[in-house]
């Protein structure tokens, strides 16, 4: 008996998501249960990786020069429409572009994942 006649369900999985996770796994010469397994530990990986940042090797997070480039940006925008910016936001900025700069010379900085603003 292959999987296709054989029934199977979880609570909350419609039989469209049945009939697709029968398919794929066929697709893929698997049984649907290896497939599934596969695709939910697939899954977990990712989402646990998602929220990871590139560290520095002190264990604090490394700063992107993206980050950097748009605090000064702001900064710049700030003082085009005639706001002088608070004296601790400069030090603030200061200090977070000397931190990228020390990141891209130990070569730890944090690098930007393509979708991720």
């Amino acid at each position: 008996m292959e999987d296709t006649t054989k029934t199977w369900g979880i609570r909350g999985i419609s039989a469209d998501v049945r009939q697709a996770v029968i398919t794929q796994s066929q697709k893929q010469g698997m049984k649907a249960g290896e497939w599934l397994t596969l695709a939910i530990l697939e899954k977990i990986r990712q989402d646990r990786n998602a929220g990871k940042a590139l560290v520095a090797s002190n264990g604090k997070p490394a700063v992107s020069a993206e980050d950097a480039s748009a605090v000064l940006a702001l900064l710049e925008r700030l003082q085009g429409m005639g706001i002088e910016p608070p004296e601790h936001m400069k030090k603030q900025a200061t200090m977070l572009v000397r931190k990228c700069m020390t990141s891209l010379r130990k070569g730890t900085s944090a690098r930007q994942e393509p979708g991720i603003v």
